[in-house]
């Protein structure tokens, strides 16, 4: 199999982390991406990144790479708290995809299992605390760097072909093509190669909405929350518990590394990827139905540019002047409102010559902070699968059938753990001073 040749459509976090693999495995592969440019489109803000996705990350990318997402990461705080709008302790059962990872057993399986992908002790393993929270656009770039020669920009998927051998052929609206070989999709929920090879399998609607935004650290923040007597959302992650929704709040405080020029070699090399700089901010996401966060829908009313900022405004009034000061610091072009969508049964695709991963297959809401470390764990398990093709140890057909059944079989629970994160933000909870026909209206179940 030293013909075998992988096209990846979509260079999100999944798309180029088997990017990484297949460089790694000596696997050659392009990578296609709709976008015109790295940053021509906005990417998110905070992510996180738990033991199972640094365990991807550790086999993806070369020897001693995974140091650099660690450095690049928030400034780890110690501990979560929950709580209710004023602030006081709320009285909630975790789901276990939110405590799993912080648990000491969790954090000694990630050791156990990053020496068992780099056989040999990995120095900096015993300091990681369990997850860590990155950029998710500084993770992209360092997913990007070193193989920015192999990924290629401005190309929209159209429809595949079949060559004579059955490797399969990326077509793209430009008129452009790719090498035959494996296609596979790692574009997102709205995949334009699922849509095409499997028609109909688009993720359902669950109803829910995320709202989420970052108010930027500053002095003048800083100063008026103290003056509030609070400073908790500084430290940890902190989840307010609200009536029929919730907000996730977490501190991203960066290292200030010395900086370090590249050297000329890397100045030179078109593979490399510089990171953007990133300033310290508050990120923060309200999680809840669309009626509760948004409001009824007005029927041939457009959506005011401010509207989720006013909606803001209006679902914390009364809330203790501390969360109030966050939220009306933050910047409201920062803001976006996403749909959340789910895959109620991801099943194998068993398409031939086509596959996929992450958002592709599985779509899940982001309330069990799994999504992107699923989407991880799938593009090092496909490398893995395709590497063992390569060295001729199995078919190709086998590979994809077993990294599949894998896949889906891990998907599933993932999607579970995700709906009873939801389901736990979304439970109603009436705040003794707000009136109960307040709360009533406030959400319909």
């Amino acid at each position: 199999m030293s013909a075998l040749h992988v096209t990846i459509i979509g260079a999100g976090l999944g798309g180029l982390c088997l990017a990484q693999g297949l460089r790694r495995a000596g696997i050659p592969f392009d990578v296609y991406e709709r976008d015109a440019a790295p940053e021509a489109r906005f990417q998110g803000y905070r992510l996180r990144i738990d033991a199972d996705g640094l365990d991807a990350l550790t086999q993806c990318l070369p020897d001693g790479r995974v140091e650099r997402v660690r450095e690049h990461a928030a400034a780890t705080r110690t501990g979560g708290r929950f709580v209710t709008p004023q602030l006081d302790d709320a009285d909630v059962v975790l789901p276990p995809s939110w405590h799993d990872a912080h648990t000491d057993e969790g954090v000694t399986a990630h050791r156990r299992r990053t020496a068992a992908v780099t056989a040999r002790p990995a120095p900096h393993v015993p300091e990681i605390p369990g997850d860590v929270s990155v950029h998710r656009q500084t993770l992209r770039e360092i997913l990007l760097d070193g193989i920015l020669d192999r990924v290629h920009f401005g190309k929209t998927f159209s429809r595949t072909t079949t060559a004579e051998d059955g490797r399969r052929i990326a077509h793209f609206e430009d008129g452009s093509h790719s090498a035959p070989g494996l296609v596979v999709a790692a574009d997102g929920t709205h995949s334009r190669v699922r849509e095409y090879v499997l028609p109909g399998m688009t993720p359902r609607d669950t109803g829910n909405v995320c709202i989420y935004g970052l108010t930027p650290v500053s002095t003048a923040l800083l100063v008026l929350m103290d003056a509030h007597g609070e400073a908790t959302t500084m430290e940890g992650s902190t989840v307010v518990f609200a009536d029929g929704f919730a907000v996730v709040i977490e501190a991203m405080l960066f290292r200030r590394p010395p900086a370090t020029p590249l050297s000329t070699p890397d100045v030179a090399c078109p593979a490399r990827m510089p990171l953007s700089p990133v300033s310290d901010y508050l990120y923060w996401a309200f999680i809840g139905p669309s009626q509760t966060l948004l409001g009824a829908p007005r029927t041939g009313i457009g959506l005011a540019d401010n509207a989720p900022l006013n909606r803001i405004e209006a679902l914390t009034a009364g809330w203790h002047p501390h969360l109030e000061s966050l939220f009306s610091h933050a910047v409201p072009e920062t803001i976006r409102t996403m749909p959340v969508r789910s895959t109620t049964s991801p099943l194998p695709w068993q398409v031939e010559s086509v596959t996929g991963l992450g958002d592709a297959v599985h779509t899940m809401s982001p309330a069990g902070g799994l999504g992107a470390n699923t989407a991880l764990r799938d593009a090092a398990r496909l490398a893995e699968h395709l590497h063992a093709v390569a060295q001729g140890r199995m078919p190709l057909s086998q590979a994809l059938a077993d990294y599949e059944r894998d896949m889906c079989e891990r998907a599933r629970e993932a999607v579970r753990l995700a709906d009873a994160g939801a389901a736990l933000l979304n439970a109603r909870r009436r705040s003794p001073q707000q009136p109960r026909a307040v709360a009533v209206d406030a959400m319909q179940l």
